[in-house]
């Protein structure tokens, strides 16, 4: 590997996330693994530096940022009991002032919350997806959904580690739309392994998600993919270009005789963007369902976050035997871990957006 080169030059770019700015900047672990990160923007030429963020040091982090070129923020919607709401006013700001930021506030309202489901739901990614925007329209068409489809995935808008997912099924089939006592099993997606899902009353599963709504701005309904055990593909992106897979195995959803079956329960496995297993995936993302997606977003491939992941279910075969992938979620918050060799490529794409904008305000 070369060098780092030691750089005092023009252009700078932060690598932001939440901490304590008085202590050491690396002493959150997840932090410390963006230190390649730097190395590769610093061997480029470019200067990089800590922005360690909290809500109470805002205006220093404001004189920080204001002398950057860009900046790439690794914060969650939800994290240690904050939210991301005093962040998102602050980078707004920076960026009107000409700093670069990654990923801007409003390309995650756009592409970073569950409603990117329901808006790309007719892409080869897709499904039957519903959006409820309000309690008042949960209440009226959710019993419907789940009389069609005796199970459903609420997701809330904003959440990150599967806070706000539900799985809710009927206990039993209704003579049409289910009622308020209809018997349902309901199971967190940060549930314990092997905990027994809880037994409600479809009321009390309409009262818990209620407050889904001030927060997050909406839910967002889907159908249950029955192939969850199969696992989940996490594919990660710099801009719209594939850089890696990691196969992760979700357990949160499933019933505790699914889990049993599979154990021991697969380690996460990290894996190229050429490996072969993944090729109609890729294609599929980079050829056709990402094009469709800055269309239909309004998006172009530089207003996508630096980094930033999509997560994939199996949706059922073909009849020709071959998969289907369905949408999950996007991730463009806090992309991290992220794969080893992404680093050189977002580095080249952090110092080319700061370097662009530095020719347009020039």
């Amino acid at each position: 590997m070369a060098a780092e080169v030691n750089t005092d030059g023009a252009r700078k770019i932060g690598l932001l996330w939440r901490g304590n700015r008085g202590e050491e900047p690396y002493s959150n672990p997840r932090a410390a693994r963006l230190k390649p990160l730097m190395a590769a923007i610093r061997r480029l030429n470019v200067a990089a530096e800590p922005v360690v963020y909290h809500d109470d040091a805002v205006a220093s982090v404001r004189e920080q940022l204001l002398g950057l070129d860009g900046v790439l923020v690794w914060v969650n919607p939800i994290q240690d009991g904050a939210d991301r709401s005093r962040l998102d006013a602050l980078l707004r700001e920076v960026a009107a002032s000409g700093t670069w930021v990654s990923a801007h506030p409003e390309v995650i309202l756009t592409l970073g919350t569950k409603e990117v489901l329901y808006r790309t739901r007719e892409l080869g990614w897709g499904t039957d997806t519903d959006l409820y925007r309000d309690a008042a329209d949960f209440r009226a068409r959710f019993p419907g959904a789940l009389d069609k489809d005796t199970v459903r995935v609420l997701k809330q808008a904003r959440g990150n580690g599967g806070n706000g997912v539900w799985k809710v099924e009927l206990v039993k089939p209704t003579a049409g739309e289910p009622g308020p006592d209809a018997l349902v099993r309901v199971r967190h997606a940060m549930e314990k392994e092997n905990a027994p899902s809880d037994q409600l009353r479809l009321r009390d599963v309409l009262d818990r998600c209620e407050e889904y709504f001030a927060w997050s701005g909406c839910l967002i309904g889907q159908p249950f993919q029955q192939r969850l055990a199969d696992g989940l593909i996490r594919c990660y992106f710099v801009h719209d270009e594939v850089v890696g897979f990691l196969r992760q195995w979700p357990a949160g959803l499933l019933e505790p005789a699914a889990e049993a079956a599979r154990h021991p329960a697969p380690a996460s496995l990290a894996e190229e963007p050429d490996t072969p297993a993944y090729s109609l995936l890729r294609r599929s993302v980079e050829q056709e369902w990402i094009p469709q997606m800055k269309q239909v977003l309004s998006l172009d491939s530089f207003a996508l976050p630096a980094i930033w992941d999509a997560d994939f279910l199996y949706g059922p075969k073909t009849p020709a035997g071959q998969d289907t992938y369905v949408l999950c979620e996007i991730n463009v918050s806090a992309v991290w871990p992220f794969p080893d060799q992404a680093i050189d490529k977002l580095a080249q794409a952090a110092v080319a957006r700061t370097s662009s904008r530095t020719a347009e305000s020039g």
